[in-house]
């Protein structure tokens, strides 16, 4: 398993297949880049896969001061120069997608598309049902022992009996988790705000939103694909939060189609975006 070393920070990540494309594969929190068992399975006979573990997750370094989005991003920037895969295809799943907005914007050099999964350019809260929800949340990752935040963001995941396996997997990689990190990587999703931004982004977008997600609205996805310049906005049903591991067949579909399109147009001399 490769690894290098940024700003005295250990970052370790995964590679698989030789040849094609770049395709690189960024995690959501308390997750690793191990985490992408159905894309890597399809995808590695056709593109070079790159999958970073986010300091604080996996075998990288435990996050011991406070951290931002964008030094994620400058984490997996690094990682995509050391693996030799740029500019790639980004696919980034919930705080994944997050550093993959950064990326593109202080990194255009190194990105060819983005996918962006569940997530949102800024932690929106509308009502008092959010501000529950979020104050909740910190309050868990505060205060409880990891094995009950894993099991409850486990079963908030993977909540139909279909997913048990999915559920049992995801409770067993979140209790690992190191408390500091995953609370300081929280902090850095609550401060993230690419909005006003988003303008700039360059690159063809897609944008993915599990139709059941009850962590990320639709209405967040939609404002995503509205900021960024002739972005896609794709919703997959009877999906939730984690849509690449409850829904892959129909995830991985939808994420080719928008590689042939993009591919194909940039042959053609036609912009996707």
């Amino acid at each position: 398993m490769p690894e290098l070393k940024r700003e005295g920070v250990r970052l370790f990540y995964h590679v698989w297949g030789t040849e094609g494309p770049g395709v690189v594969l960024v995690h959501g929190l308390g997750s690793c880049g191990e985490d992408w068992p159905f894309q890597v399975e399809r995808w590695q006979r056709h593109y070079r896969l790159v999958a970073p573990d986010l300091r604080g997750h996996g075998q990288s370094a435990p996050i011991r001061a406070p951290v931002t989005v964008a030094d994620f991003a400058d984490d997996v920037a690094a990682i995509v120069q050391a693996a030799d895969v740029a500019p790639a295809h980004v696919v980034g799943l919930s705080l994944g997608g997050m550093v993959a907005q950064e990326l593109a914007l202080r990194h255009p050099e190194l990105v060819r598309s983005l996918v962006l999964v569940n997530t949102f350019c800024r932690l929106r809260v509308r009502g008092w049902r959010d501000r529950r929800r979020i104050w909740a949340r910190t309050l868990a990752l505060r205060l409880l022992p990891m094995s009950f935040v894993a099991r409850s963001t486990a079963r908030r995941l993977f909540p139909q009996p279909e997913d048990a396996e999915l559920y049992r997997a995801a409770v067993e990689r979140l209790r690992g988790n190191d408390r500091r990190s995953i609370w300081l990587a929280w902090q850095a999703i609550r401060h993230h705000d690419t909005c006003d931004r988003l303008e700039h982004v360059r690159v063809p977008t897609l944008v993915v939103h599990g139709e059941e997600d009850t962590t990320v609205s639709y209405v967040d996805c939609q404002v995503l694909a509205q900021r960024i310049p002739g972005a896609q906005l794709k919703t997959i049903p009877n999906s939730g939060h984690a849509t690449p591991l409850d829904a892959p067949n129909r995830f991985n579909m939808a994420v080719e189609e928008f590689w042939k399109r993009v591919e194909t147009e940039a042959a053609g001399g036609v912009s996707a975006s």
